[in-house]
Parts: structure tokens; sequence; C-alpha cells
């Protein structure tokens, strides 16, 4: 080898050398400053969590999230940094769910994380998702009467015919002997209720005890929600998605879309005249209706919002209801005393049943049907400085996390017990921390169908149970062990139902 030869290896190797000491700087920089430097640093968190999103997303995609998150709080304490630029809250004085959730007056609105929503398949936003402001408040404009005490009025006769049907089946499972999966029964009632409510008719899931093919796609897609989620997150993993996305995901995707559509556009052709969702949003004034693009974009998220939440919120209480048979005793005793006959049962009086409504809340507690939090990103420095623990930099993800407030001790005495009187002033639960409970959220984007829900909770429970007794199959005893993709994934609930003499 010549001299010229070994000089100029040399001179590579040097290059080579210096490119990986600059590199090696350059880390070691960054993760100093993402320790010790960043902003948000001061928030307590794990070191590994604080230098990547990828143990946030991980947890996300093995369903695991809820209870990762819980162990963080547990103990780093209220505020978590889960991840470089991101905070998570257990809410304690209502300062996090009005910090994050509430408008102060004059002050700007939080926008919610965009990687947190699937982008719809025709490119309208719909009322949970809508990134601008003043869509969303014409979008609730138009929609509240839709959902207010006069609407629900109107609209009972629908929910008492799907009742009725699930009665019906119930009964025929009761005298057969068979075990039932209360979970599919709620599922299909919620879902029918809501397909009368927002296509005009029922998807026929209590008729043929089944579910149809678009709601068997939509329990399926639940499980690919965080990796969508984890492709909107990162801007090169969306763009090669783009390149590379399949035929066949993007032919279920308009499937799904079309089924949709095409339901509504059936209901819109026959006017105002029925008692559901669109009659009253057919009627808003010019300068707020809805264009046909929006309305097909709302009828899969009523569909979603307005069904698989409330079938699993039944299902959760039913589960602690059965594994508490005192509760369920004393519940069981108010219903029957109150409609001995059963024929007075309808909405209004249900309403009346202030034992019933405390069960349904402890049920939403300890097991909150979107258990997470949905990120809101911090618009603006001034904004950020009165969230808890102190001031938040400009576009720094931030939410209050359900199930961790919920079954925080700090919040609640005993938070992992189902006890009902808590919410009815019973002294042993004075100290709980009874406004930090917000499972349809706060401020201005709160769920817009939460009375609604209630309503129809408290009408199907008490339904049932004036009806039959329950009693929970041995297999379904740890049914509550779950994972969450955004969603619980729920396992069978098996009952064994005996009508009531």
């Amino acid at each position: 080898m010549t001299l010229s030869n070994i000089s100029g290896s040399l001179s590579v190797f040097g290059i080579i050398a210096t490119l990986t000491g600059a590199i090696t700087v350059y880390l070691a920089g960054k993760v100093v400053y993402t320790v010790r430097l960043h902003p948000l640093s001061r928030f307590p968190g794990p070191v590994y969590a604080s230098l990547s999103s990828i143990p946030f997303w991980i947890a996300c995609i093995t369903g695991r999230q809820v209870q990762w998150m819980q162990r963080l709080h547990t103990r780093f304490g209220p505020v978590v940094r889960y991840s470089p630029n991101a905070l998570n809250y257990v809410d304690q004085d209502h300062a996090a769910w009005r910090g994050i959730h509430g408008q102060e007056k004059g002050g700007r609105e939080f926008p919610k994380a965009r990687e947190w929503f699937v982008a719809p398949y025709n490119g309208v936003y719909g009322i949970n998702s809508a990134p601008a402001h003043q869509d969303h408040r014409r979008f609730r404009q138009v929609f509240a009467p839709a959902f207010s005490a006069r609407a629900l009025k109107m609209q009972e006769p629908i929910f008492q015919q799907n009742i009725d049907l699930l009665l019906s089946a119930l009964g025929e499972a009761a005298a057969a002997g068979e075990p039932v999966n209360m979970v599919e029964m709620y599922q299909f009632t919620t879902f029918d209720i809501m397909g009368h409510l927002t296509f005009g008719k029922p998807l026929g899931l209590l008729h043929n005890k089944a579910y149809s093919k678009w709601v068997d796609a939509v329990f399926d897609s639940i499980r690919a929600i965080p990796i969508a989620q984890v492709i909107q997150y990162f801007p090169v993993l969306n763009y090669l998605f783009k390149l590379v996305e399949p035929q066949s995901i993007k032919q279920m995707k308009y499937n799904h879309f079309k089924y949709s559509a095409d339901r509504v556009d059936e209901r819109l052709k026959r006017g105002s005249e029925e008692a559901d969702i669109w009659s009253m949003v057919m009627d808003a004034d010019e300068d707020k209706r809805l264009s046909l693009e929006e309305m097909h974009c709302h009828g899969d998220v009523f569909m979603l919002a307005g069904s698989e939440t409330t079938g699993t919120s039944l299902s959760g209480l039913t589960y602690y209801l059965l594994i508490n048979p005192d509760k369920l005793a004393l519940l069981v005793g108010e219903i029957r005393t109150a409609f001995p006959s059963g024929s007075d049962l309808d909405m209004q009086h249900v309403a009346e049943l202030k034992y019933l409504s405390a069960c349904i809340k402890e049920a939403l507690r300890l097991y909150p049907p979107v258990p997470v939090g949905v990120p809101r990103v911090v618009p603006s420095v001034e904004a950020g400085r009165n969230l808890p623990g102190g001031p938040v930099p400009t576009g720094t993800r931030v939410s209050v996390h359900h199930f961790s407030t919920y079954h925080s001790p700090t919040n609640f005495r005993d938070p992992d017990s189902f006890v009902p009187e808590r919410w009815l002033n019973d002294p042993t639960y004075n100290c709980d921390n009874r406004s930090c409970f917000r499972p349809f959220a706060i401020g201005p984007r709160d769920c817009l169908g939460q009375g609604m829900a209630m309503h129809e909770m408290q009408l199907l429970v008490a339904s049932v149970l004036l009806k039959f007794n329950m009693e929970l199959c041995e297999d379904s005893l740890q049914w509550d062990d779950q994972r969450a993709f955004v969603l619980w994934e729920k396992k069978p609930l098996m009952c064994r139902l005996t009508p009531v003499s």
C-alpha cells in the first residue's frame, strides 16, 4: 500500500470519526435538553417517556394505556409528563378540567389534537372533532333541539319499541334456560335505537339477534384506532401510509361511509315529520343548515357515539350490580316498589329513582366508557399559565385521564369499590371530590347527548330489572379485566335470567 493510499484511508476514517462524534454530541445534547432543560422538564415522569412518545404509543396499541397511565400517576402524582411534549392530569380541584376543557371569558379554546381523530372518509369533521370553533358552534346549535327534553318526549316511543324487543328476546332466553351475553343484548338495543334516530329505522339487530356486517366492522375497527392515531401523529408515517395504503383498506372505508350516507339520504327524502334527529335538523334556520356532506358525517358520528358508549355503560353497570348483590337488592326494591304494575314506567317517572341514578353514576365512575384522556393542544403561552402545576408552553398536548381521576384515592374514598351511596350524601363519603367526575367532559365541547344517554340507561335498566332476576355466570366473574383501545374491548358478560313472577 502506498503512502498516498494510507493517507487517504486515514482521512476517510477521520471524517467518519468526526461525524460519529458530532452525532454523539448532538444526541447527548438533545437528551440533556429534553430531560433537564425542556420547558416540561420540571414536571415529573419517567425519563424514558420524556425522551420519546414511543412507550406511550406502545401502551395504546397493546390496549394497556389505561393501566400504564394509572401506574404513572400512582408513582409521580397528579401531573405526569408521559411524552416529550405531553402532560396528563388527574383532576383534583376542578382546575384541570376547567383549564383544559373550559373556555375562560375572552380566552382561546384549546383545540383537540388532530391525530386523535381518524380522518373522515369525505374529509368533513363532525361535532366531536371539528377543528374550527365556529363550525362546532354551528353544529351544536343545529343539533341541540334534537337532544332537548322536548325532543326526548317525542322520541320516547322509539326507545320503548326497541326496549320491548329486548325484553322479548331476554324472555325467550330465560324460558329456554340459556345464559345470555348482556354485552351483546345491550349493544343490539342501543344500536337499534340510534339507528332509528339517525337512519329513520332500526338496524334489525334485536330482530336477528346478531350484529350486522356494518356493526361488526365498527367493532373490528376499534382495535385499529390507536394504530391510525400513531400514523397520523408522525408526519413521515402519515405520508408513507398514504403512498402504500392497500386498496382493500380504502374500499373498506368507502363501504363503511357509503352504508351510513345512503341511509341518511333515504331518511332525508321523507322530510321532517318523523320524531328523530333529522326532523329538527331539517327545520333549522337557513344560515345554520348543514350541507349534505356534513349530514353524512354526522350520521356516522352519532351511530358510534350514541350506541357503543351507552351499551358499554349498561354492561359495566350490570356487572357491578351482579357482583354486589346487596346493592342490586336495593335497586330492585326501588324499581319494583315504584312500578308495581309496570304500566307507568316511562322516562319521566324513572328519572325520579334516586338510587338508580346513583348506581349509574357509580358505574360511570368505576368504568367510564371512554377511560383515557382526550388530548387538547395549548394554543398560547397565556392560555397555558392557568393549568395545575404551573405554566405550560404553546403546543403542549394536555389531557385529563378519566380512569385515573376517578380511581384516585385522593378524590374518592374506597375508589375501587362500587358504592352508589357516595352520590346520595352518605356522610362516610362526604370528603369525596365529586366535582372531578366528568364522564361527559365539560365546557363548550361537552357531550351534547348526555341527557339522552342518562334517560336511555335509566329506562333500559329499570325495564330489565322490573321483568327479570339476574345472576352472573362464573366465567364472567373477572369481566372488568379488559384492554382499552380508546374504547373498552369488552368480553362477553354471561348472565342467567329468570322472569319475575
